[in-house]
């Protein structure tokens, strides 16, 4: 894969996840060769404005949203992605004409992996992220690469999980295999094999952050966004009887290929958990516990049914903004003994920053023309270069 003239690339990594709270943004050196070396310039994580967060958990929302709204938020999200790119460049000096290429995932809106019915009719097999590329080439004048998921559900894969290649490049070892965990809104799972060696596979485990968040915006009136540490889950008892009933879900027995999102987990679901909450008068402590040590049960029973018995990993590896719930990675740690359980930063990539280098990745696979699918993981019939390319300023060099 190395030709003479190849030399490391700057790229940007733009990121946004099912919690739909911020952009999460990754300046990356990516070596020549495969595996390359990567190295975190800079990073940083940008909350969502309080009005463009609102808006976008509405058309996230079951209802949705009117199309000019649609169309109106993906101009917006696009600024707002924008904006952070320039921020990161202000803050390491750099101008837009050193960076090679931006990699932006853009914000879920709408997730139909399998299609459905509609009030008008079916609905085909679709992903939609909005976050207009194009805004953000003409706010950075950089190439963008987006639209990842897209093409592998055209492929007629689930489009998700999307980062499975990603993480076989950043913690792939010679001569062991690992696994990945991505406690962002929703939990994901990566294995990869030793390097060289197929079997390369990851599937959604279950809800992560996505439901606690929405548990205590709901439980504080809305004062706090996330449970800080895990602190109000550790002043709590979990209800067994409760969890039992959650862990019943049937999303947990479909087997792999599967992905999930806030169309199964969001608030429909929050509510079926926390109407008979109330009735039998649990503490809000007690429910937050209880959802708690659900998404650690996701994660723990997804290794036990869909991880290779033979060839279990010698570590879980974990990023994403769920490792700093002190009560959620207790319960992992103590579910997964004897295999280790370490941060990603432990691994050279700092936890919050994994999944927008990634974004980085999938760019940079894009513009060499691989394919960076996992048909495993996402159920596609086939490997595909993924992503759409809107030109910068360097169109042509980047090529």
């Amino acid at each position: 894969m190395n030709t003479p003239s190849e030399r490391p690339r700057i790229g940007i990594g733009l990121m946004s996840g099912t919690s739909a709270d911020g952009v999460d943004a990754a300046l990356v050196r990516i070596g020549p060769g495969f595996p390359p070396q990567v190295e975190v310039l800079e990073f940083r994580s940008v909350p969502y404005p309080d009005d463009l967060r609102r808006r976008v958990l509405i058309a996230c929302g079951e209802p949705g949203a009117i199309t000019a709204e649609i169309c109106s938020l993906h101009h917006m999200a696009g600024e707002a992605f924008a904006r952070v790119s320039l921020d990161l460049l202000e803050a390491t000096d750099l101008s837009s004409n050193q960076v090679d290429f931006i990699g932006s995932h853009g914000q879920t809106i709408r997730h139909l992996p399998e299609g459905g019915e509609g009030p008008q009719g079916a609905l085909l097999p679709s992903t939609l992220q909005i976050g207009d590329p194009s805004v953000i080439s003409e706010k950075t004048g950089c190439t963008v690469v987006a639209d990842f998921r897209a093409r592998d559900v055209a492929a007629g894969g689930s489009g998700a999980p999307l980062t499975p290649w990603a993480h076989y490049v950043l913690f792939g070892r010679p001569n062991a295999p690992v696994a990945f965990l991505n406690l962002g809104g929703i939990s994901n799972l990566t294995y990869v094999p030793p390097l060289n060696e197929t079997g390369l596979s990851g599937f959604d485990a279950g809800p992560a952050n996505m439901t606690l968040d929405a548990f205590v915006e709901l439980a504080t009136g809305g004062k706090e966004h996330m449970d800080r540490d895990g602190a109000m889950a550790a002043r709590g008892r979990v209800d067994e009887k409760a969890l039992d009933a959650l862990m019943g879900h049937p999303y947990l027995s479909l087997p792999p290929p599967k992905s999930t999102g806030r169309e199964m987990f969001g608030n429909a679901f929050l509510e079926s958990f926390t109407a008979p909450m109330k009735k039998r008068d649990v503490s809000a402590e007690d429910q937050l516990t209880t959802l708690t040590a659900f998404s650690a049960h996701c994660v723990l029973m997804a290794i036990q049914d869909h991880f290779p018995a033979g060839a279990p990993p010698v570590e879980l590896i974990v990023g994403g903004g769920g490792i700093h719930n002190k009560t959620l990675m207790s319960h992992l740690k103590k579910g997964l003994a004897p295999i280790p359980v370490v941060s990603s930063g432990e691994r050279g990539i700092a936890p919050d920053a994994v999944e927008a280098v990634a974004c980085a990745l999938l760019a940079w696979g894009t513009l060499r023309g691989m394919a960076t699918n996992v048909p495993a993981a996402t159920g596609a019939a086939r490997e595909t270069i993924l992503g759409n390319i809107t030109p910068g300023e360097n169109y042509l060099s980047v090529l």
